[in-house]
C-alpha cells in the first residue's frame, strides 16, 4: 500500500493493489519444523507432519545427516508435484573460510557469449547448447493450439499444463547442463575470473526514436528481440551465480 500511496524519488507510483488468488503463490514456508516432523505412518511409510495440514506421505529420497536438526520446511509447487525443502543445521559443525591465492598453475579466466557459451584461458571453446531454441517450435504449437482453445475449459487447461511441462523440462536441462558444466571447469583448476556483465543491461528493450513529425523510426528492436530470447536461453547469470558460490 505505501508503494501505491506514497510516490518514489522521481514522483512516480506503483499500480493499485490487486487480489492474488491462490495461482499466485507457488510455496509456503513452516519456519518452526524439527526432526519429529518426519514420521512413518501405519503402513511404514515416510509422512511429514505439517501443522494444521496433518500427516502428508513424501518420498525421502535423501536423509538428513546425522547430528543435523530440521530448523525450517518450504513446501514448492511445481508443474509435476509438490516438492518441500528443508533448512537444516548442525552448530557443531565449525564456519572456515577457505582463502585461496590465485596463481597462474590455480586459475583461468573464461569469456562468455553466444556464438561459443564459454572460451577459457587455456584454449577450450564450448558450444552453447541452446534447450530453448530446440524445442521452440513444439513450444509454438502447443501455444497455438492453446490460442483456439476457450479459456479456463478443460483442452485448455490440459494444453496449459503441457506448455508449463516443456518449460520444466527445458529449464532442468539448462540448470543440470550448467552445473555439470561447472563442474568441469574446475576439475582442473582452484580459481576462475568471470567478466562482470550486467545482463538486465543487455536484455533491455532499445529507446524510442522520434522523427521531426512525431513519427516513431525504426530502432532495431526487432533484432535485438532474438539477441535477447539468445541472452535468456543461454541464462548467463545463472552461470555466473555459480562461479561467485
Amino acid at each position: 500500500m505505501d508503494n501505491f500511496t506514497q510516490p518514489d524519488k522521481n514522483g512516480k507510483t506503483t499500480g493499485r493493489p490487486r487480489f492474488k488468488g491462490s495461482h499466485y503463490y507457488n510455496s509456503f514456508s513452516y519456519p518452526q519444523l524439527s526432526n519429529t516432523n518426519i514420521v512413518k505412518n501405519a503402513n511404514g511409510r515416510f509422512c511429514i507432519n505439517l501443522p494444521k495440514i496433518g500427516l502428508v506421505p513424501f518420498v525421502y529420497n535423501r536423509p538428513i545427516p546425522k547430528g543435523f536438526k530440521v530448523k525450517t520446511g518450504t513446501v514448492i509447487r511445481e508443474v509435476d508435484g509438490l516438492y518441500i525443502s528443508f533448512t537444516i543445521e548442525d552448530k557443531t559443525v565449525p564456519l572456515r573460510r577457505v582463502e585461496i591465492q590465485p596463481t597462474e598453475q590455480n586459475s583461468k579466466g573464461i569469456d562468455l557469449g553466444l556464438i561459443y557459451y564459454a572460451v577459457t584461458s587455456d584454449g577450450e571453446f564450448i558450444e552453447v547448447p541452446k534447450f530453448f531454441r530446440l524445442s521452440e517450435h513444439r513450444l509454438s504449437k502447443l501455444q497455438m493450439r492453446l490460442a483456439k482453445k476457450s479459456k479456463h475449459s478443460k483442452p485448455w487447461k490440459i494444453l496449459k499444463r503441457k506448455i508449463a511441462k516443456l518449460h520444466q523440462l527445458i529449464a532442468r536441462q539448462r540448470l543440470d547442463w550448467q552445473f555439470k558444466l561447472a563442474y568441469h571447469l574446475f576439475s582442473d583448476c582452484q580459481v576462475i575470473f568471470l567478466e562482470d556483465l550486467q545482463i538486465a543491461n543487455l536484455v533491455r528493450r532499445c529507446q524510442a526514436k522520434l522523427g521531426d513529425n512525431g513519427q516513431f523510426l525504426p530502432n532495431g528492436q526487432s533484432a535485438k528481440s532474438g539477441l535477447n530470447k539468445s541472452l535468456q536461453d543461454a541464462a548467463t547469470i545463472n552461470f555466473l551465480m555459480f562461479g561467485s558460490m
